[in-house]
């Protein structure tokens, strides 16, 4: 699963955007933020192999961190859409370092070497930066984009999480694999620190 993500990442690029990326968040309406929602995780690559990372590391070891996960992504979401503001760019840069490093700590978690609560804080700043595609936006699409948000991370954080949890074959391969992917999870966030430093 993750090899597949690492091909598809090395030969597209990479979508960091809501679907409606040419339409501004104030002239959204109910279900254009409906859909920004739904999308938005799954076309970003980081948001999305961070977010497989998390069904992977749960499915292995305890899927208790799964719903802290999804909320505390959400609430930085809706805490950078009342914020109002863009952050500065420095701190923009900042952020963006810390969603290509939680790659890397995702895969440092997977293999064993940092804890799993630090994936929380870690989901947060992912949160964030989703939620600022709808700054200024009105109080329906922003309330229909943050319900999308819940939908499209929820299913996958939590109903991808339970299958694995039920395919012993799945997760005794997986656990086979453990270091390659730990690797390859190093491997793409480090790329993609780079790449946000000198891309």
């Amino acid at each position: 699963m993750m090899g597949g993500i690492a091909a598809l990442t090395a030969a597209t690029p990479g979508w960091t955007h809501h679907p409606f990326e040419g339409v501004q968040p104030q002239d959204l309406n109910l279900l254009q933020g409906l859909v920004s929602g739904l999308g938005h995780p799954l076309l970003g690559w980081d948001h999305l192999v961070f977010l497989l990372a998390i069904v992977v590391i749960t499915a292995l070891t305890n899927r208790r961190w799964v719903l802290p996960l999804l909320v505390v992504g959400l609430a930085g979401s809706v805490l950078a859409a009342l914020l109002g503001a863009t952050p500065e760019p420095g701190l923009g840069l900042v952020l963006e370092l810390v969603v290509s490093l939680s790659i890397v700590a995702a895969g440092l978690v997977h293999g064993g070497f940092l804890p799993a609560w630090i994936l929380l804080p870690l989901m947060g700043v992912h949160g964030f930066l989703l939620g600022e595609s709808m700054i200024r936006a009105e109080p329906t699409p922003l309330a229909a984009y943050v319900l999308g948000l819940f939908l499209s991370q929820g299913a996958l954080l939590l109903l991808v999480t339970a299958l694995l949890a039920r395919l012993g074959s799945i997760l005794a391969l997986l656990q086979k694999f453990r270091m390659a992917t730990t690797v390859l999870l190093a491997a793409l966030g480090v790329f993609w620190t780079v790449e946000t430093l000198w891309g």
